[in-house]
């Protein structure tokens, strides 16, 4: 399989592994009380669309499913869509398996990722198929994991990896969606990543900040 160069594109989803789980200590994952988490997404102040995360405990480990849906008018008139749909895999705190499909304003791209000894194979529409293996570990790009700032960071629509450079320009109160706001710590994506992730004193994952099509800002709903 061949390795595919390192190339900046759209953050996806508005993006070394070690041995198998079975060698790895359990890690608590970040899972919210409630088994959800939402998102308003707003482009240059105005509400355009939903990013929703869902958790699903099992005997055979962790389920988590993401889906956003962004939908840009002009005039009433639509003239952007964007919609993902990832499904990770998570056993003993390790990551296993992703599988997502994504629509990006008629394009059609799909990334599958599953674990082999030593780290991931990776398979996608637009970056091939290669192989992942060293340190840090991978980790699929859909931000409600903290542990994605000391990753190997897989896009789940393109398919392709960037190591993840980051740094904490400190602490801020965050607009929420129903209008109150969080404390959440920022951090900085720097290199292949430009992006902005939050995340409160529990580890909750709690706004993004990008820019793609213009000023995007995920509002968390806290009710």
């Amino acid at each position: 399989m061949r390795k595919t160069q390192l190339q900046l594109e759209r953050r996806g989803f508005l993006a070394g592994a070690g041995a198998l789980a079975a060698s790895r200590p359990a890690v608590a994952l970040p899972v919210p009380p409630s088994g959800a988490m939402r998102f308003r997404i707003l482009r240059n102040g105005t509400p355009v669309g939903e990013h929703c995360v869902t958790f699903t405990q099992s005997d055979n480990g962790l389920r988590v499913d993401t889906n956003a849906d962004m939908v840009v008018t002009v005039a009433g008139i639509p003239v952007f869509h964007y919609q993902g749909n990832a499904s990770e895999y998570w056993q003993n705190g390790v990551f296993t398996r992703l599988d997502s499909k994504v629509n990006h304003n008629g394009t059609l791209l799909a990334v599958q990722a599953a674990q082999i000894p030593g780290g991931y194979v990776v398979q996608s529409t637009k970056a091939g198929d290669y192989q992942y293996t060293g340190s840090p570990q991978m980790l699929p790009m859909t931000y409600w994991n903290r542990s994605l700032l000391r990753a190997m960071v897989l896009n789940v629509e393109t398919g392709r990896h960037y190591p993840a450079i980051v740094s904490s320009p400190g602490w801020d109160k965050l607009p929420t969606a129903e209008g109150g706001n969080i404390l959440a710590q920022r951090f900085d994506f720097t290199g292949k990543l430009h992006m902005s992730l939050w995340y409160d004193q529990n580890n909750q994952w709690s706004g993004f900040e990008f820019h793609v099509l213009g000023h995007e800002v995920y509002q968390k709903y806290v009710s």
